[in-house]
């Protein structure tokens, strides 16, 4: 689906999953719910605690790339079928070695991919032999998650398993949308047939929960570094957060508030959008094609179709006559803006795109990200221990220069 540059293949493809990452399915959905609690009261939580009794430093942005992988590939693929990066830290410093060395070659493949084939062909590697090693192993690990969701779904007749954990929601739905009667063909993957869709679906499925890791992980990171910074807005959050019933506090680990409830906290929402505001995980162009009917756009002389233009979220999340004094990060301007002003805030806003081509997975993003501030700072405070390189980098996808942040957690006094 991201890699389809035709809109209408494009949106049919978006079809097929869209439903089950509207804001009604997931904020309704026991299965996220469920996967939730595990997520925070079992893995999270008791890791943060580790730390903090202990009085150890942790470094985040590892940390935040585990938790958003295990919210993402849970959601995708079930709760026991997807990863436990969170507890096990071999496995998950081995796909990051695996995924961020191949993200260094993603130009030739990207922009020039004619070229790129052509070149190997006569032995000229633009892309290292190496970043393909690395692409079979991610890509295996995605197949047996995906051959791992197929058994579990199976009649429990056809089962030799108990079932455990959560339903694979996104891979359920997709195949389900693959086998129903007629297929378009526009909606149709690469196989052509239903019997052979196991590598189309692992293929989409990869793009999903590596899009969920990397942007979920960033913004994370900028968020508990800002929280740091001042001890007085953790106190505020943490105020609103202790109205949440049942509450997220350790050892209240049989459920979690639900998704509506999260939703409805003011400054928990002004935290977020700040943050994806000032330090968009995805800052870089969104290049899109011109339709075929000649149009002008912002004004400009009229372009014919198929040319590439794009715009970024850098730039518009600065404008200054919407967001003054756009460098600093302020989410009491969320607060404080009137209907207007929010209406052309949210106009300017372009954390994840807009229109057709908006990000699919945006409300179970923001969903992932409330829901670990909220039982982070229930239960601890935080403040920084190092902080060097916490500039973004230059690029599409933006990470701190110094692929690091190191923070310590304290727990918080009781209410």
């Amino acid at each position: 689906m991201f890699s389809t540059k035709e809109s209408k293949p494009h949106a049919a493809r978006k079809r097929l999953v869209s439903n089950v990452y509207s804001k009604s399915f997931i904020q309704s959905s026991s299965e996220a719910q469920e996967l939730t609690r595990a997520i925070l009261h079992e893995r999270l939580l008791p890791s943060l605690d580790s730390f903090a009794a202990k009085g150890s430093a942790l470094e985040v942005l590892e940390f935040n790339y585990a938790v958003t992988m295990d919210f993402a590939s849970s959601y995708l693929f079930g709760l026991s079928n997807g990863s436990n990066f969170v507890q096990d830290v071999e496995r998950r410093r081995s796909f990051l070695a695996w995924f961020f060395k191949r993200s260094e070659h993603f130009f030739w493949n990207q922009e020039i991919p004619r070229l790129t084939r052509l070149l190997r062909g006569i032995g000229v590697h633009l892309v290292p032999k190496w970043v393909d090693a690395a692409n079979d192993e991610i890509q295996t690990w995605v197949l047996q998650m995906c051959r791992l969701a197929k058994q579990s779904i199976k009649p429990a007749s056809e089962s030799t398993e108990k079932a455990h954990g959560t339903p694979p929601v996104v891979y359920s739905q997709l195949s389900d949308s693959l086998r129903r009667s007629p297929i378009k063909p526009e909606a149709r993957m690469d196989s052509g047939s239903v019997e052979n869709d196991e590598l189309p679906i692992a293929s989409e499925m990869l793009d999903h929960v590596v899009a969920g890791m990397d942007t979920s992980g960033i913004t994370m990171t900028y968020l508990l570094w800002e929280m740091s910074r001042d001890p007085e807005l953790q106190t505020s959050l943490r105020k609103e957060l202790y109205t949440l019933s049942p509450s997220l506090a350790i050892g209240n680990d049989s459920e979690v508030p639900s998704a509506r409830s999260v939703e409805a906290l003011p400054l928990l929402h002004a935290v977020i959008m700040e943050t994806l505001r000032r330090h968009c995980p995805i800052p870089g162009s969104q290049p899109r094609l011109t339709p075929s009917k000649p149009t002008s756009l912002a004004g400009s002389p009229l372009l014919p179709g198929g040319v590439r233009v794009s715009a970024q979220a850098y730039s518009l999340h600065r404008n200054e006559q919407v967001f003054p004094d756009p460098e600093a990060w302020t989410p009491h301007r969320w607060l404080d803006a009137d209907q207007d002003q929010k209406d052309e805030m949210m106009r300017w806003f372009w954390a994840f795109g807009s229109g057709g081509r908006m990000c699919v997975g945006k409300n179970f993003a923001v969903q992932e990200l409330k829901y670990v501030t909220a039982a982070v700072y229930t239960n601890f405070t935080t403040s920084i221990v190092d902080d060097a390189g916490i500039e973004q980098a230059d690029g599409y996808t933006a990470g701190p220069t110094g692929n690091q942040l190191t923070l310590k957690f304290a727990r918080a006094s009781p209410r």
